[in-house]
């Protein structure tokens, strides 16, 4: 027999002090700061009686430069307990290594010789796809990537290094350092770029990417204040942050096809001062006026549910977490829900009390009588296309989105 389940049936869920910390502005070091967005509560992926996942999430400005940053930010227990269900929550949209391969090649970043240090490397890939003529390094913080990683390339010349961005000790001056879509994850990068920067030489080259509130405008719930940054940068703010831990932009690309703002730096002298720019505050007001309508999208198209009866939910992710804070879908309180989640880490557990199955079982719930809402941005098309090809789903099916605009 199917098992559903109302919203907020696990009695269990808590919090913890220790899963957070507050912390400066991590662009100028200030402290004074306005609340813009809050999610009281906010839960990371599936119930856990022992180990606590609900923590408040904060987005703030700062008052002194304006930069947008997460505060209190995780704790690295935080981090570890928070995500560590987040494994097919990630991953490189596909094409994008060979693109960032083609880009370091023409600026002559992957010639014979050269030593190039990849930080936030997890367990290699992106070092494994560069010619071996290039005496490749990489540094993350999760011990068991680097470990995995040393044992599936111990044949192929790229060393792998366990450490803390902030304080790592690197073995020789990298020609060229590489942190793709790494730093906004950061909770100290003004400590990570000056740590780099005292270990370069003049003629090292640092390339950073990172999404930019300027093209954040997404029609996703999750917004530009994705939960897992951990700080938010505009242009202001990343050129900002390099400029005080001594590193000048030489070149910059904002990519045509997704948010990332590619820059190009060389070292030079750490600047104390740095010049707030008003424009962001603007930016940002059209950015929560923007957000605020992308919401009001989502809950027109959920209106469409009956107010009682059954709902399939297809994603147990973070995505679920936002249409809980943002949308009344799970306020009716006559709806009994299931979650349907491709995930092995999710499968079998629950979600504020709502069980989380694999996709097989849509075939064993009468879809005359239910309905399944598609808790996915990036891949909502395919989920559709799965539902009803290999699942035979005839119900009625909401798709939140009209475009999709990958990040």
């Amino acid at each position: 027999m199917i098992q559903w389940s109302c919203i907020d049936s696990f009695p269990g869920n808590h919090t913890a002090a220790d899963l957070t910390r507050p912390r400066p502005c991590p662009v100028c070091g200030g402290g004074k700061k306005k609340e813009i967005l809050a999610m009281p509560g906010f839960q990371f992926f599936t119930d856990d009686a022992d180990r606590p996942k609900h923590v408040d999430v904060r987005q703030v400005q700062c008052l002194e430069c304006f930069a947008l940053h997460l505060d209190p930010a995780y704790s690295p227990r935080g981090f570890e307990i928070l995500f560590a269900e987040a494994g097919c929550s990630y991953g490189a949209t596909e094409g994008r290594p060979m693109e960032q391969l083609e880009w370091l090649n023409k600026h002559n970043l992957l010639s014979e010789n050269r030593s190039l240090l990849d930080v936030g490397c997890y367990e290699g890939n992106f070092l494994a796809l560069m010619p071996d003529t290039v005496n490749r390094i990489g540094v993350d913080i999760d011990a068991p990537a680097i470990e995995r990683g040393r044992r599936k390339l111990a044949d192929k010349g790229v060393v792998l290094i366990h450490g803390d961005f902030n304080r790592v000790h690197l073995p020789a001056t990298p020609d060229t350092i590489t942190m793709f879509h790494v730093l906004e994850h950061l909770p100290d990068p003004f400590a990570t770029l000056m740590n780099l920067r005292n270990q370069s030489g003049p003629e090292t080259r640092l390339v950073v990417e990172v999404p930019i509130l300027e093209n954040g405008f997404t029609n996703d719930i999750n917004g530009f204040f994705s939960v897992q940054h951990m700080t938010h940068f505009s242009r202001a703010s990343l050129k900002n942050v390099l400029k005080r831990s001594g590193w000048v932009i030489e070149e910059q690309l904002e990519q045509p096809g997704y948010n990332g703002c590619r820059v190009l730096c060389r070292p030079t002298a750490p600047e104390a001062e740095i010049a707030p720019v008003a424009a962001d505050c603007t930016t940002l007001g059209d950015y929560l006026a923007h957000y605020r309508n992308t919401v009001r999208a989502a809950c027109a198209k959920l209106s469409s549910l009956p107010r009682e009866g059954y709902v399939v939910i297809w994603g147990g992710g973070l995505h679920t977490e936002f249409l809980y804070h943002c949308t009344d879908l799970f306020k009716a309180s006559d709806r009994n829900f299931l979650i349907v989640d491709k995930d092995p880490l999710k499968q079998g557990k629950t979600w504020r009390g709502i069980p989380i199955h694999a996709p097989e079982i849509l075939r064993d719930i009468n879809d005359a009588e239910t309905s399944l809402v598609i808790s996915s941005y990036a891949h909502q098309e395919s989920i559709h296309r799965e539902a009803s090809d290999e699942w035979q789903w005839q119900g009625k099916v909401i798709e939140l989105y009209d475009t999709i605009r990958i990040y």
